[in-house]
């Protein structure tokens, strides 16, 4: 089993495996334990020490190749690329940083990154959404009331609302932003799941705003939203802290 905590679930036994070597070796990467510039052991030696294949290995390395952790080198061998080149929207990439950092520190990131990008995009909503849009955030309104805070489902209910958010803009590059999104709130029920009821009327301002077109009101809610639970789970970090 994976332990990148933003990994889904279950594929079949040999994606299994490639899984497990993207996860090691990537968790490795970033992590701090190769250097950029150091090359990777051959594969024969990985093989031996990860009960892995040449040609899983080979997927492995393309994998983490195209999310910028690695270069392949004909003459010099696979060599770690310095974080600068990372793909840091990557959700895997994103899961090996959560877990080997500060949660202070890459929570902070998130929200910052959030605060850029969802204000905006609840502004463009309320001037472009269609009816069927709007009535779908309704329903994600709804749901959310009704779900139990301890419960996955309430985690898919704030990411399909927060997503409704991004879609309803029409911008297909912030449609893109919605991985991000989702690990920031992932990460967020990972803090403190509660926070999830506490929120839910903010939630409701903003979509009431999108409703009735008006794009500056629909950014200031969004924006307040952000700032209140970013604020509440920093205390509750800080209390876990000490």
């Amino acid at each position: 089993m994976s332990t990148n905590p933003f990994l889904r679930a279950a594929p079949p036994r040999k994606r299994n495996l490639f899984t497990h070597i993207v996860d090691e070796l990537g968790g490795r990467i970033v992590r701090g334990e190769w250097k950029p510039g150091d090359a990777l052991p051959n594969e024969a030696e990985l093989g031996r020490e990860l009960g892995a294949s040449r040609s899983i290995l080979r997927e492995a390395v393309k994998s983490l190749a195209s999310k910028g952790l690695i270069e392949p080198r004909p003459s010099t061998g696979t060599r770690v690329l310095p974080a600068d080149h990372w793909n840091l929207l990557d959700l895997d990439v994103l899961g090996w940083r959560y877990a080997s950092m500060p949660r202070a520190q890459f929570f902070r990131e998130l929200f910052e990154i959030r605060r850029m990008i969802e204000p905006a995009a609840a502004a463009l909503a309320a001037e472009r959404a269609t009816a069927e849009e709007i009535a779908a955030l309704a329903s994600a309104c709804d749901r959310m009331d009704t779900e139990d805070e301890n419960d996955a489902q309430a985690i898919d209910a704030d990411m399909r609302f927060h997503r409704l958010v991004l879609t309803s803009g029409h911008n297909d590059l912030l449609v893109q932003m919605g991985g991000i999104i989702s690990v920031g709130l992932m990460t967020s029920f990972r803090v403190r799941p509660d926070s999830y009821r506490i929120f839910i009327p903010m939630h409701r301002l903003v979509f009431e705003a999108i409703r009735d077109r008006q794009p500056d009101k629909a950014r200031a809610a969004m924006d307040h939203l952000l700032t209140s639970t970013r604020a509440f789970l920093e205390r509750e970090l800080a209390e876990q802290a000490a």
